[in-house]
């Protein structure tokens, strides 16, 4: 036999990474177990079955494996543990004592923190002095109250207020029934044997009708005094009024007292609260305290990592495609995240962007996404959980809370960690790799390695670890390297005038899709945007026919983000026979033939075979049988991998471009179209509603969370109004007609537009009959319901002071009072007599916070109302209800709100929720939320006054004024009790006891 010839000449570095990164994607598609392998073992695979795998001719000779290895070591391809083992990739997380994991708002929060250390030191005492304007000052007093109130609730020099409804801390709190008055008395007793009191004044700290407080020397209206000699006491009246509503009305009370014997004024305060406590608030109270959750940590993996059982591709897979790169985590970049190198980050991807730096930037900020993302997901992770037998004795279920809302995210193809646990309670050292084959409502079910199998027992616990696919990550990363790497890719993203055509503008009724079908933007992509209900989708499928049918060398890819926008364009062109015989829907291999809309399954379009499993035609049978094929962006990517001709793609759309990060949305453009060729790119969506869900506040500062439309509409001149103040009509449309929502709703939006009135008329206008072309009969449906404050406009505020809460270890907030009032909504709009019946999937509730989701869902379910959607804002983005109820949670600490402005969280300081929130309904419009908070913020105070001022604050709310009203009250509310927020607040220095005992109460001692 004769020898193998080999080749002799030394490999380059270049060679050395492409042998490397070449037998790493040998070992992938081997399905050998390489999460954690020796270096032994690692060289006998390469040196054997990987150099025996190899053609005979391009085998080498002379590139030792240590170099090889030590080549993909730089690249970060492998990382070698401190135990020897070799990891592939950049690694898996576990929850465990460890290394702290790169979490970045930790990261981020400790920067700010450092910023406000320096900013207060360079300040001095700048903030010592009363502030001079009247909010400030008010902001300054309430502070005041505040920061001591534990000395002004003191009972002193001899003068006790009592109550029967007393509580700890001078609290008073009464619980009232609905629509039932309360009364009590509040008693002022000077227990002194020889001093006289008096009494100068009794004085709410804010306007508050719920409460009214009367006396018989009119001491409370501020019209009279009262002399309190030793040992009398003196009675106040308070009378609570009817509540009507869920909400906790609450006020500080400050009592003025002056002691003549020396010429002393001091203060007592009680705190008064009432509200409904009825059954529903009880069962919604925090079921347990809130612990904040566990710190996540990085640690080296076991000693054993035993590989599962993958489920089997589909058995019909025509569609041959490139490998995807892998594109790890630079080690660096996480060095840099932890704080060490956060200037040298800040500089990378600081500046414009640029084609230049095009992949750079970009690769960057997905990676400090996935950074974050590592982190998240182990907030899912579940420790001594059971696993059971499947009726298919190769797989074993797992239950998984939040499974059915993608909370974690587990599909098919997905892997997931367990480890065993000793009957001590300690893990074992090996780790059991699962890969999910099927998914159900709440459980999965995985394959294990045999050894699994064969040691699992019945009622077997183990500890879960979950992960998240990388592939949309890197089809992403892959996209922009290749859109860089095209030259004529920069007409297409960072478009000039020069890159358009020199087309005249088309005067015709309908010129965007004219526009569209001539290409009088190409190469530079033509928008379609405009406010929600204005039918973007429409006009997106409109255009679609018409290049379809008037261009017959036409092939059509539309994509959008998600399926079910992509299945709404798919059900759209489907309606006409000549469309529907060459539309092909392609699915994602992980997504189930349950989950597809009725029509498309009928419409025999999709990709699945008569058993309803999923399957792939090849690139040949694409080519000849379909001339429109419609997949969300990131399926897009199996067709960008499978090398179809140059130019086969003749125009790209992307419906709902908005709520996609740029590299998604290149996803199918770098792959697919050829601007040399003609291509066209349209996108179409509204760059003021929300962009897409990220994790890292890295790379959303740092502009990762900004679209391609929105960056191509606010940064590129050819998008801009031309000196007529109008757009050119060669390169974008804007929609200006609403055909969904009553124009009460449609109002306040549209004049909160940050940059411009989204109708393009004045907000007069645009609120009038003519900008209107919703269905009359639906818009008015509701606009003569029983309950609304005012007819003909339905538009409801709801205003109800309750209280953030948090309970468990979930750190998200809940407001009990709000899920009790939204639930009265919901049972009277159910239950209302005349005019359109209203049925449950007639209503949607929107609320920021998860908790508030799962405790309004929680009381439906016990109502039986639980066919009405519950979600946050992003989840009903595209969707609307004829009645929409906002839940707005926040109403108390201004910690919390500083924390939702910093974070970016629930509405405050978010024009973009704030739109996409009230802008889903139909025909009525409810929020209900604390006015004070809101007030607050700019979009939701005009919103608010907007309500008050048309007549939709609702009389059941809590009492509200105006914000320049309110400081003035309160400032004269303070100087009719002598007070000023200046001076410390009294105290009884004549007391028997020590201010250390007072304020302290330190523990005794007894040694002798």
């Amino acid at each position: 036999m004769s020898r193998p010839r080999f080749r002799s000449q030394k490999a380059s570095p270049q060679e050395m990474l492409a042998e490397g990164t070449e037998f790493l994607q040998f070992l992938e598609r081997q399905d050998i177990a390489t999460e954690d392998v020796t270096k032994q073992q690692l060289k006998s695979m390469y040196e054997v079955s990987y150099t025996m795998s190899k053609p005979l001719f391009h085998r080498r000779r002379g590139t030792p494996f240590s170099m090889v290895l030590r080549v993909l070591r730089n690249h970060n391809k492998v990382q070698i543990g401190r135990s020897g083992n070799v990891v592939i990739g950049t690694g898996e997380f576990l929850v465990a004592r460890g290394t702290t994991a790169v979490d970045q708002h930790l990261g981020m929060r400790n920067l700010q923190f450092q910023l406000e250390a320096q900013g207060d030191a360079d300040d001095g005492d700048t903030e010592s002095a009363l502030p001079d304007e009247p909010a400030l000052r008010e902001q300054k007093l309430l502070s005041w109250i505040k920061n001591h109130r534990d000395v002004l609730v003191m009972n002193k020099f001899k003068v006790e207020v009592n109550c029967e409804q007393d509580e700890q801390n001078g609290h008073i709190n009464i619980s009232l029934q609905k629509r039932a008055p309360f009364n009590t008395r509040l008693t002022i007793r000077n227990t002194s044997e020889y001093n006289n009191i008096q009494l100068l004044g009794c004085e709410m700290v804010w306007r508050k009708p719920q409460f009214v407080l009367t006396d018989d020397d009119h001491v409370a209206s501020g019209l009279g005094e009262h002399l309190l000699g030793p040992g009398e006491e003196y009675g106040i009246n308070l009378c609570v009024r009817p509540i009507r509503g869920y909400t906790r009305h609450f006020v500080p009370v400050i009592f003025h007292f002056y002691r003549r014997v020396d010429d002393r004024n001091f203060h007592i305060a009680r705190f008064l609260s009432a509200g409904i406590d009825d059954e529903l608030i009880q069962s919604l109270a925090p079921t347990r305290p809130y612990t904040p959750p566990p710190r996540v940590y990085r640690v080296e993996r076991g000693t054993q990592m035993l590989d599962g059982v993958k489920p089997d591709p589909p058995q019909r897979d025509g569609l041959v495609m490139d490998p995807v790169g892998f594109y790890d985590i630079p080690s660096d970049l996480r060095w840099q995240l932890r704080g060490r190198g956060s200037d040298m980050l800040s500089g990378e991807l600081s500046g414009d962007l640029t084609f230049a730096g095009y992949s750079d930037r970009f690769g960057k900020l997905l990676h400090t996404e996935e950074i974050q993302m590592e982190v998240d997901i182990q907030r899912y992770n579940m420790d001594n959980v059971p696993l059971m037998k499947d009726s298919n004795p190769r797989l074993l279920r797992l239950t998984v809370p939040g499974l059915a809302e993608n909370r974690p995210s587990v599909l098919k193809g997905d892997h997931l960690f367990v480890q065993e646990r000793f009957a001590g309670g300690q893990a074992w050292t090996t780790r059991y790799k699962g890969y999910v084959h099927h998914t159900e409502l709440l459980e999965v079910k995985l394959g294990f390695n045999n050894q699994l199998l064969r040691n699992f027992i019945t009622g077997m616990t183990v500890d879960v670890q979950f992960t998240f696919g990388r592939l949309p990550l890197r089809l992403q990363h892959r996209a922009v390297q290749q859109a860089r790497a095209k030259a004529l890719m920069q007409h297409v993203l960072f478009p000039k005038e020069s890159s358009v055509g020199a087309f005249l503008p088309i005067r015709d009724p309908d010129t965007t899709v004219r526009h569209i079908v001539a290409g009088t933007s190409r190469p530079a992509p033509y928008l379609i945007f405009g406010p929600p209900g204005t039918g973007k989708t429409m006009t997106t499928v409109e255009a679609i026919k018409q290049v379809f049918t008037l261009d017959r060398g036409s092939v059509i890819l539309a994509c959008a983000p998600s399926n079910s926008a992509a299945d709404l364009l798919a059900q759209r062109l489907i309606k006409q026979a000549e469309f529907k015989a060459s539309l092909f829907r392609m699915n994602a291999v992980s997504r189930r033939w349950d989950f597809l809309p009725q029509d498309l399954k009928e419409a025999n379009c999709c990709n699945y075979d008569s058993n309803r499993e999923i399957y792939f035609p090849s690139k040949e049978e694409i080519i000849q049988r379909y001339r429109i094929v419609v997949t969300t962006l990131v399926t897009a990517g199996r067709l960008a991998s499978a090398n179809f001709p140059h130019g086969h793609f003749t125009h790209v759309f992307i419906d709902e471009s908005g709520h996609a990060v740029e590299p998604e949305a290149v996803i199918p453009v770098a792959g697919l179209l050829s601007p040399e060729s003609g291509g066209q790119l349209v996108l179409a969506g509204d760059p003021k509603q929300l962009g897409p869900v990220l994790r890292s506040p890295v790379a959303i500062k740092y502009g990762l969370a900004m679209s391609l439309l929105e960056r191509l509409m606010t940064q590129c001149p050819l998008y801009q109004r031309g000196p007529d103040g109008q757009y050119d009509s060669r390169v974008l449309t804007k929609l200006v007609r609403n055909y969904r929502s009553h124009p009460a709703i449609l109002k306040e939006p549209t004049a909160c537009s940050t940059t411009e009135n989204w109708s393009g008329r004045s907000a007069v206008t645009a609120s009038s009959g003519d900008g209107v072309y919703a269905d009359e009969l639906v818009r008015e449906s509701l606009c003569r319901w029983e309950n609304l404050p005012k007819k003909n406009f339905p538009v409801i505020f709801h205003g109800v002071e309750g209280t953030d809460e948090r309970e468990g270890n979930s750190p998200s907030f809940f407001n009990a009072r709000e899920v009790a009032t939204v639930l009265d909504y919901v049972h009277e709009l159910l239950n209302s007599r005349g005019g359109m019946r209203v049925t449950q999937n007639n209503i949607g509730i929107i609320s920021p916070y998860r908790r508030q989701v799962q405790k309004l869902q929680h009381a439906l379910k016990l109502q039986n109302y639980s066919e009405i959607k519950v979600g946050s804002v992003e989840e009903f983005q595209g969707q609307e209800r004829l009645v929409i109820i906002v839940s707005t949670v926040r109403s108390t600490r201004q910690e919390y709100l500083k924390m939702d402005k910093d974070y970016n969280l629930g509405f405050l300081n978010n024009p973009k929720r704030f739109n996409v929130a009230i802008t889903r309904a139909k025909a009525l419009l409810i929020v209900v939320g604390n006015p004070y908070t809101l007030s607050r913020d700019e979009y939701w105070g005009r919103f608010l006054e907007y309500c008050r001022k048309n007549g939709g604050y609702h009389p059941d709310s809590c009492e509200f004024q105006p914000r320049n009203d309110e400081v003035e009250d309160v400032l004269q509310r303070f100087a009719k009790v002598n007070l000023d927020g200046t001076s410390e607040p009294e105290i009884d220095e004549g007391s028997e006891f020590s201010q250390v005992q007072l304020q302290e109460d330190p523990e005794w001692r007894r040694e002798n």
